[in-house]
């Protein structure tokens, strides 16, 4: 079930096996276009509302993920629907410790989200470079969105080594509502892109050498995982669910969100050891692997057929 006019509804289309059934922006639409399923899966914000209806009007049983950190604010109908589920699941530890807070009787289901999978082109990914010669590129994958993935400590520490670090370039892929903020703080900056959205994340990906993730909030940061699967050392924020699948100084490094500063540091750090760069990118592609599709679609089928 998808919003009508979507973006997923349509960069969803062509996916074999997939049949898409666009649903006016509403709690109720999404309920009646359940109706037949053998089972429904919610992934949080309205359509938990949804997933309910259909259960109390056609008998449909539901799963839950649970996909943010946020506290849950109270909310009868809400409480109602997780009690009623099938199963719910958090995306990370973190997500599902905090979801107990609010419901103490509810004990989730820890289900990661899967790596996305992506390939890479290697003429592509040389033509990449090849634009930026003489660069260590330095990458970040997500929307624009500082409240959220916090781009903005970057851009900090963009200004700060502009002169010290000439040949560290900062790239952004992405679109999202703070750009044209983004854009301002960058100035005349030359060692920042915005690449914007781009489909061939792989590409990108395979071409960086520093993948940086300063978010503020993350239930899981599965962004990081796929920035690990092409075996990229990591400087992320120690929030939510990452510290969970980065270990600080293991295999990657961690540092308070918005704290330009110690962000430098660590990207410093990691990028003048170059022996621990090599352990960092071995040691990410063999965890990312731990996070395959295969692993995620085993744990939600055990989910569905609870009961059964």
């Amino acid at each position: 079930m998808a919003r009508r006019g979507g973006p997923l509804a349509e960069r969803s289309r062509g996916i074999a096996g997939l049949e898409i059934r666009e649903v006016a922006a509403s709690p109720i639409a999404a309920a009646l276009a359940v109706r037949g399923s053998a089972i429904a899966h919610s992934h949080e914000a309205r359509t938990v509302y949804s997933v309910l209806l259909a259960n109390l009007l056609f008998g449909v049983p539901y799963v839950i993920t649970r996909r943010v950190v946020h506290a849950q604010s109270p909310n009868l109908v809400r409480s109602i629907a997780y009690r009623r589920a099938r199963a719910v699941a958090a995306v990370s530890q973190a997500a599902a410790d905090k979801l107990r807070e609010r419901h103490p009787e509810i004990e989730p289901t820890v289900v990661p989200d899967a790596i996305a999978g992506f390939a890479s082109d290697a003429a592509s990914v040389a033509a990449i470079r090849a634009a930026r010669p003489g660069k260590i590129l330095i990458g970040h994958v997500g929307a624009l969105a500082h409240s959220h993935k916090g781009q903005s400590t970057i851009i900090e520490v963009a200004h700060s080594v502009a002169r010290k670090h000439p040949d560290w370039h900062f790239m952004f892929c992405g679109d999202g509502p703070d750009e044209a903020r983004f854009r301002e703080e960058i100035g005349d900056l030359g060692n920042v892109e915005l690449v914007g959205w781009v489909d061939n994340v792989g590409d990108y990906l395979a071409a960086f050498d520093l993948f940086v993730y300063p978010s503020l909030h993350e239930a899981l940061g599965s962004t990081v995982l796929d920035a690990m699967q092409f075996g990229l050392p990591v400087v992320a924020t120690r929030v939510g669910g990452i510290p969970e699948f980065v270990e600080d100084g293991v295999n990657g490094r961690l540092v308070p969100p918005e704290r330009p500063a110690e962000l430098l540091a660590a990207i410093e750090a990691v990028l003048a050891d170059e022996a621990g760069l090599l352990a960092m990118r071995e040691r990410n592609r063999t965890k990312a692997a731990q996070y395959d599709a295969a692993h995620m679609a085993d744990a939600y089928e055990t989910l569905y057929r609870l009961d059964q």
